[in-house]
């Protein structure tokens, strides 16, 4: 009788242990593939939503652009047929070589976040030349050159270019699509793969965040057409305020004088009295419209000056008199190097600031501060409320019914800080011992012109909050974030 001997079929435990690790480390690079793949589905919504953002904000500049180069087209024909002015026609080419700015903005941003693309760069920049051509064109007063170009070989580039970059957008989308659709595929098999390893909620945050993404590229592109649409609405309620201020001294102009053609002048003193209300009325409308052309000029970069050594005392007080029919308190010597016609309007902005908004006296003084000369219109009034101060001195400041911006376009004060500056002065307010000071620093010679010259081109060359805080003077308290109006 035989023995037989049983062979055992059991692994041995080393055996079950190394197949788990290798079961595991699998299992581990399958969720470390699946996660990778997902996150680089989700980086690539994220920066192809970009595209679709930057894409639709070049798309807007470039039709943009093509208005805006139409429009200035149009004003500088009918310049030149007379039914425009010349103010109206270059504030349309001053808006075109904006819109042209921001067209390369927005084109050099897209070109940036998809990388190297020859086609889209050349267009952009046919495009743009086309426009830069159209600009040239009619600032050497070609207009009809600048609407056959526009209308020809312009509206080739544009066209050429809006359809490149539509189908960069479009291609955009589509790969959101496809990375979303992958996303979802993952997002199957990871929970066939893995079961319960990885929690559901992670495969919903994925999802979440390239929806995040593109959420955040509709905001963006939201947050830029609300922006265009409340440029435009600022320009119609500015336009809309100087057809309402301009109104107001024309209606009295025009019935003054039919009153004297109808009533002649039998009664001299009677006559005389609505001679001085339409001069009155005239010289407001004459300062309003000043207001808007130096305004205009400013931004155009176009004021002239013809410096000089002036005498305060004699130039002050011929330029008051046809001011203000309020007694002004004079003290006033030395002299100053700028503009003669420039200085007269600064005080005759003041002056008339301080006979609507101030108090019953004025006085105009100067005061000497190293190699400046501060002249100084004060008045006995309630003053700027603290919340004002920050705005003093800003172009079309309007706020309903507020007896401190009634009456007015909303320039004057503006105007009067251009023009100091533009002269190498400074312009602030200050509430002292219940005076109101309105004070304008203007060089005292032609060295200290030149030298506040080079400080402010050194100053426009730097950031714009470091350049605020350089321009305050370190000497005025008040200054500090005063920088616009009232008048």
């Amino acid at each position: 009788m035989s023995r037989t001997t049983e062979t055992p079929t059991d692994e041995s435990p080393f055996r079950r242990a190394a197949g788990g690790a290798v079961a595991a480390a699998g299992m581990a690079l399958v969720i470390a593939a699946l996660i990778f793949s997902n996150s680089f589905a989700a980086q690539q919504v994220a920066e192809d939503a970009l595209v679709l953002d930057y894409a639709e904000a070049t798309l807007g500049a470039n039709d943009i652009t093509v208005k805006s180069l139409g429009q200035a087209i149009l004003l500088a024909e009918d310049e030149l047929l007379g039914v425009a002015d010349a103010a109206t026609s270059e504030a349309a080419l001053t808006e075109a070589r904006f819109s042209i700015s921001e067209l390369r903005e927005r084109a050099t941003s897209l070109i940036n976040e998809i990388g190297s693309d020859a086609d889209l760069s050349e267009s952009a920049s046919i495009a743009i030349d086309s426009a830069d051509d159209v600009v040239d064109l009619l600032e050497n007063g070609a207009v009809g050159a600048a609407g056959t170009r526009l209308a020809g070989q312009g509206r080739v580039d544009f066209e050429a270019f809006r359809d490149l970059t539509r189908e960069r957008r479009d291609g955009a989308a589509d790969s959101v699509t496809a990375a979303t659709d992958l996303m979802s595929r993952i997002a199957n098999l990871a929970a066939f793969v893995i079961a319960f390893l990885i929690p559901a909620t992670a495969i919903l945050a994925y999802r979440r965040i390239a929806k995040n993404q593109l959420r955040l590229a509709e905001v963006q592109l939201d947050a830029r057409l609300d922006a265009e649409r409340d440029l435009v609405r600022a320009k119609d309620e500015f336009v809309a305020s100087i057809s309402h201020e301009l109104r107001t001294p024309l209606t009295s102009i025009y019935g003054f004088s039919e009153l004297l053609i109808e009533e002649g002048l039998i009664d001299p003193e009677y006559s005389m009295e609505l001679i001085t209300m339409i001069n009155d009325q005239s010289a407001e409308l004459h300062r309003m419209v000043e207001d808007l052309l130096t305004s205009a000029r400013h931004e155009a970069g176009t004021i002239t000056l013809a410096p000089r050594l002036i005498d305060l005392t004699s130039e002050l007080t011929t330029g008051v008199q046809h001011v203000t029919s309020r007694e002004v308190a004079f003290d006033v010597a030395g002299v100053a190097w700028c503009d003669a016609g420039r200085l007269q309007h600064i005080v005759r902005n003041l002056l008339a600031n301080a006979e609507r908004y101030g108090g019953e006296r004025i006085q105009l003084t100067t005061e000497q501060r190293g190699d400046f000369t501060e002249i100084v219109v004060a008045d006995d009034g309630a003053g700027v409320p603290a919340e004002k101060e920050v705005r003093l001195f800003t172009r079309y400041v309007h706020e309903g019914e507020d007896p401190l911006t009634v009456g007015s376009i909303g320039l004057g004060l503006a105007v009067v800080r251009i023009l100091a500056e533009t002269m190498g002065g400074t312009a602030r307010y200050e509430r002292t011992e219940g005076w109101s000071r309105f004070i304008i620093a203007l060089p005292a010679s032609e060295a200290a012109a030149g030298a506040a010259q080079h400080s402010n081109e050194v100053i426009g060359s730097l950031a714009p909050h470091v350049a605020a805080a350089r321009r305050t003077p370190v000497s005025d308290p008040y200054a500090e974030g005063i920088t616009d109006e009232v008048a």
